[in-house]
């Protein structure tokens, strides 16, 4: 069955493969794109966004503006030391000539849920903010979201944007802290599986050595984060984040995970910070007031290991046509 999806997306050089992996799989139906601050502000995101669907001949899938500011309203900055002042790698483009819809992207999400009642899922592939005042703004929505498939967070492994925070995350750890309370299915994919997909230079070259727009774009826009993340892991390759987000949803029978609730640090040195719920039984004697931050939290699929060969293989093939 084609799963229908909206991806929200701060694009991003990495955002930017993931939609063209996900417009090339028959076994999703991209329903529209919800803009977000992150790799670059949120009007460049949706710029991006537009630019993106234009490449792919896919102007038919809407683009709804969203948040400008995190729930606490300090946006930490764009990270253009990593991809580029124009999130995309700083590669000179024109303009889109599309535009995105007059309503904003909790709007959107909104009036697309309830006309696809438990049968859409949400990516969300940049900071949580949107889904987060989705859920705000609409309580008991999340009753009618299928799932959650989110590309973020560290339960077992280090942050990247600090040591203890993977950063889209750590650019609204109030929104995140909301979305991991939902009451639907939620699966995070983060930097314990996505640093594990590691591409090295050679399967870097091959995904933009392909005869079509959509990888001469990704070939063109990644020189710029290639050359931060190689020095980043000084080694000569990156990690697919995004891309094994978009990866899971078709194939999830590549990653192992474990079930576990997640609450999100919002203070401190650990802001950002994705913490699992031990899995302890609340009914034991002396154990309830420990697990009191986790209580009455659905359970996420949380990945923790992968069959990256299967998956950079999965992405390369879908960039190829």
């Amino acid at each position: 069955m084609v799963k229908k999806i909206i991806i929200d997306t701060d694009p991003g050089v990495d955002d930017s493969l993931a939609i063209f992996v996900a417009l090339n799989s028959p076994e999703l139906k991209v329903l529209g794109l919800t803009t977000i601050f992150g790799n670059a502000v949120t009007t460049t995101c949706t710029e991006n966004a537009l630019r993106l669907l234009e490449i792919a001949k896919r102007t038919d899938i809407p683009v709804a503006e969203g948040a400008h500011v995190p729930l606490n309203g300090n946006f930490r900055g764009a990270a253009t030391f990593v991809h580029g002042d124009n999130g995309q790698g700083n590669a000179e483009l024109p303009l889109p000539t599309t535009t995105s819809l007059e309503i904003d992207a909790v709007t959107f999400l909104k009036e697309t849920i309830e006309a696809n009642p438990n049968e859409i899922t949400l990516v969300p592939v940049g900071p949580l903010t949107n889904i987060a005042n989705l859920l705000n703004e609409h309580p008991g929505i999340d009753t009618k979201i299928k799932e959650i498939v989110l590309m973020g967070g560290n339960a077992q492994s280090p942050g990247n944007a600090t040591p203890t925070a993977e950063a889209n995350i750590l650019n609204d750890p109030e929104a995140a802290d909301v979305v991991f309370s939902a009451q639907c299915e939620i699966t995070m994919v983060g930097l314990d599986v996505t640093n594990k997909v590691f591409m090295d230079e050679e399967q870097v070259a091959r995904i933009g050595s392909f005869n079509n727009p959509k990888s001469q774009h990704i070939k063109k826009i990644n020189p710029f984060y290639f050359d931060f993340l190689r020095d980043f892991f000084e080694e000569n390759g990156m990690p697919i984040h995004d891309s094994s987000a978009i990866t899971y949803l078709v194939h999830p029978e590549y990653f192992e995970t474990i079930q576990h609730p997640i609450k999100v640090e919002t203070l401190g040195v650990s802001r950002g910070k994705t913490w699992m719920g031990m899995g302890i039984s609340d009914n034991e004697e002396g154990l309830g007031e420990r697990l009191k931050p986790w209580e009455n939290r659905t359970k996420a699929n949380i990945c923790i290991n992968v069959d990256s060969k299967k998956v950079i293989s999965f992405i390369t093939d879908r960039i190829s046509n």
